[in-house]
């Protein structure tokens, strides 16, 4: 029986929890009428902290799937050169 290993939670997967628990709380508070003028600037932060951190991440995915497409591009040009050198071999062996 094979366990698959837990890894603690980075420190801002700990902090970008409590932030989306502290969202669904004021955003309850906001919808029920009850939300204070320094919740709502609490709220307000917590939704540009969010922001910015979707944005970092489809910047970081797009410089990712760029690099994937590059090596992609690479391994396939390296197989095809292979492919060829392979194909001349046989030709060379067959003509012996």
């Amino acid at each position: 029986m094979t366990r698959q290993a837990v890894r603690a939670p980075k420190p801002n997967q700990h902090e970008r929890a409590q932030r989306q628990g502290a969202i669904d709380v004021l955003l309850q508070r906001a919808l029920r009428g009850k939300l204070t003028i320094p919740e709502a600037a609490v709220l307000a932060d917590y939704v540009r902290a969010e922001r910015r951190n979707a944005d970092q991440t489809r910047l970081s995915l797009g410089h990712t799937t760029r690099t994937l497409n590059l090596h992609r591009q690479a391994a396939d040009a390296e197989i095809q050169r292979l492919e060829q050198r392979i194909a001349e071999l046989t030709g060379q062996q067959e003509a012996a």
